[in-house]
């Protein structure tokens, strides 16, 4: 028995002190950055812009059809459930509000950063993980290149400008998709739709999909190239790519929580 307690006491330590080594080593990272922005002055814009660029394509545009089709439907069925169970409320009455608090607040900019860390997320921490094992970022960094400023901010500008634009076309497409669905119910007038849209979206909402865009902008690459630089061997590539997107998914989780709780509560 004392040897159970024992070894799970020591087990405890060890996760402790794993995680507590994890953070200072994050700590690490996010000082090396800062320190980066120093050498910004000696990169060449135009190298940035091409990556930039090539980063929005991927993350934003490539990724369009998905989130269109995700936002379409989880509008029609916010609706249907609506529906469905609040049938003597009248929908009309209420259809703004209801796709402003679920989809505007909530799914939208949540649902928008889950199928970012799933397609590029990923996709950052695998192909940056390569370039280490193919020795590419060393090569960069005897050229006299930051790589960390080289690699990092790009993936940092493009992340933010391709969500923010998503989570926008991802609310406009729920909105409707939930509007033309209650049209096979109920006749509502565009115009009171709209008007319905206007009067339950405040500033506040506006400013809390601004916050998480940055922040989800900021936190998807940073994560994803944090564990992407990490691997030692070809074989820990799945692994470490793995670790990125599940670890970027429980902080956004958390993020979306807060932030949620600080403007709502």
């Amino acid at each position: 028995m004392l040897s159970v307690i024992k070894k799970n006491f020591f087990s405890i330590i060890a996760k402790i002190n794993a995680i507590v080594k994890g953070f200072n080593d994050f700590q690490r990272y996010m000082k090396s950055i800062v320190r980066s922005f120093r050498s910004l002055r000696y990169l060449k814009i135009r190298s940035l812009y091409t990556i930039v660029i090539n980063q929005v394509k991927f993350t934003g545009i490539d990724a369009l059809p998905l989130v269109s089709w995700i936002a379409l439907l989880l509008g029609g069925t916010v609706i249907i459930q609506a529906n469905t169970n609040f049938p003597k409320y009248g929908i009309e009455s209420f259809i703004g509000n209801l796709l402003v608090i679920i989809i505007a607040r909530e799914l939208g900019p949540l649902v928008t950063a889950l199928i970012v860390v799933a397609r590029s997320g990923s996709a950052i921490a695998a192909e940056i993980a390569t370039q280490m094992q193919n020795r590419e970022i060393f090569s960069l960094e005897l050229m006299g290149i930051d790589t960390r400023m080289y690699i990092i901010l790009p993936r940092i500008v493009a992340s933010f400008t391709a969500i923010f634009t998503l989570i926008i076309i991802f609310d406009v497409i729920a909105f409707f998709g939930g509007y033309f669905i209650a049209l096979t119910t109920v006749y509502i007038p565009v115009e009171t739709f709209i008007q319905t849209l206007l009067d339950a979206f405040t500033f506040n909402d506006l400013l809390v999909t601004i916050t998480k865009s940055i922040i989800y902008g900021i936190l998807i690459p940073l994560i994803c190239c944090y564990y992407g630089l990490k691997p030692r061997s070809s074989y820990e590539i799945p692994i470490y790519v793995s670790k990125a997107v599940i670890r970027t998914l429980l902080v956004i989780f958390i993020i979306n929580a807060v932030i949620s709780v600080l403007f709502y509560f």
